[in-house]
């Protein structure tokens, strides 16, 4: 998937516990706009919830391409800025 090829939806979660939810919500909305079914949903958000830190907030985004949802967070990259890396790819 090219970068220029999908419109993406940004979530970004503060560090607080009882929000890290909110992923699930996101990505499960997500899979119906996509009209994939639910199975792996749970484990994909799993994953994602993870990935959420509760020293810093922690940004996601999500794409619908061609019937794939691909979920990724971003993360430091080693020229000291910042790169997304993808997590998890719901396929229909």
């Amino acid at each position: 998937m090219s970068a220029g090829a999908a419109e993406y939806t940004y979530l970004k979660v503060p560090p607080v516990a009882d929000l890290r939810a909110c992923v699930g919500l996101v990505l499960a909305g997500m899979a119906a706009r996509a009209r994939i079914g639910v199975g792996g949903l749970e484990e994909a958000v799993e994953l994602l919830e993870g990935f959420h830190s509760e020293s810093a907030p922690t940004s996601f985004r999500f794409a619908v391409v061609d019937g794939t949802v691909v979920a990724e967070v971003e993360e430091p990259a080693e020229d000291g800025g910042s790169r997304w890396r993808t997590v998890v790819e719901l396929v229909s």
